[in-house]
């Protein structure tokens, strides 16, 4: 008995040293234990949601952004931001859906690109149902409960930058990143492709965060390990994922009696180039209306479009819908 109490103890007492050695490594290369930020992301304006895991929450919001400037956000009852007018469903509609770039992150609500393509259109009303951190596919099902509601529809816009890619999959980078961000663990739709290459689709997944991780780089890693299984998504993916989901778009927006426009608003030339042969093959109407985003066009301290490229991204689509 002796002897197996003895064993026991070496046993645990090298699993221990072992394990303080790893955490010491993963320290030392510029690791760090998971923790939620003290960050100034909007959370405010969103809450949870069952199949989008987070949606808009309706509300005037007045919120602070990095460089410690204030921004306003009005968000509307059907979980749209103000873009300068409200009308009833006899009017037609342009509807945006898409992530930052789309809602105008970190500028007020008539710096925006809505806000500035509403300016410029008498007979439209602009609905912008842009949502921070959405992909492809949360703007996919997102437009099909858009048009639950919505009539008169007349065109669809989705303005894209293609770190949508990675955001439709099911990335366990990305999930961490909207946990940490977001102060609490962020619920992430996702897709994947079966041996036929169809889409199979998967309601939201949780990120889990395992206890003591706040402390632990080692239980950090695993946990994101824990996620990776748990997606099983292929990086390789991501491009025909997101082509397939666009084609769903546009095919549901037409099959509504509605107009589809794909506008690019930032990605590399090889993808642009790719999207857009894309496109022609679909019969997908593509607009790239890419600029250099320097600071000239970039929020202070913050990394999104102010509301100059705002304004040149309305530029570029109103030449297509004038």
């Amino acid at each position: 008995m002796k002897n197996f109490i003895k064993n026991l103890s070496v046993i645990l007492s090298s699993v221990i040293v072992t394990l303080l050695f790893l955490e010491l490594i993963l320290r030392l290369t510029g690791n760090e234990p998971f923790k939620h930020l003290n960050t100034t992301s909007p959370m405010p304006i969103f809450k949870e949601d069952n199949k989008l895991g987070w949606d808009t929450k309706p509300g005037n919001f007045l919120m602070k952004i990095n460089n410690n400037e204030k921004v306003n956000y009005k968000i509307l009852n059907d979980g749209s931001r103000y873009s300068g007018y409200i009308s009833d469903n006899s009017i037609k509609k342009i509807l945006l859906v898409g992530g930052s770039f789309t809602l105008g992150q970190a500028i007020n609500d008539e710096d925006t690109l809505s806000y500035f393509i509403q300016d410029n259109l008498e007979d439209y009303e602009i609905k912008n149902f842009g949502v921070s951190g959405y992909g492809t596919y949360q703007s996919y099902i997102k437009l099909k409960k858009i048009f639950e509601t919505n009539k008169n529809v007349e065109y669809v816009i989705y303005p894209f930058i293609d770190h949508h890619e990675i955001r439709n999959y099911g990335d366990a980078s990305w999930h961490e990143f909207l946990s940490k961000n977001s102060k609490i663990s962020v619920s992430l739709p996702y897709v994947k492709l079966n041996k036929k290459n169809d889409i199979i689709e998967y309601p939201p997944l949780k990120y889990m965060v395992l206890p003591l991780s706040n402390y632990s780089v080692l239980l950090s890693k695993i946990q994101k390990k824990i996620m990776r299984i748990s997606f099983y998504s292929k990086h390789r993916d991501k491009e025909l994922i997101t082509k397939k989901l666009i084609l769903k778009m546009s095919k549901f927006t037409k099959k509504n009696g509605a107009k589809f426009i794909f506008v690019n608003l930032y990605s590399n030339k090889e993808n642009i180039s790719k999207y857009k042969k894309f496109s022609i093959e679909n019969n997908i109407q593509f607009l790239d209306c890419q600029i250099e985003l320097d600071k000239k066009y970039l929020v202070k301290n913050e990394g999104h479009p102010n509301s100059s490229a705002n304004k040149k991204y309305s530029e570029c689509i109103l030449q297509l819908i004038n």
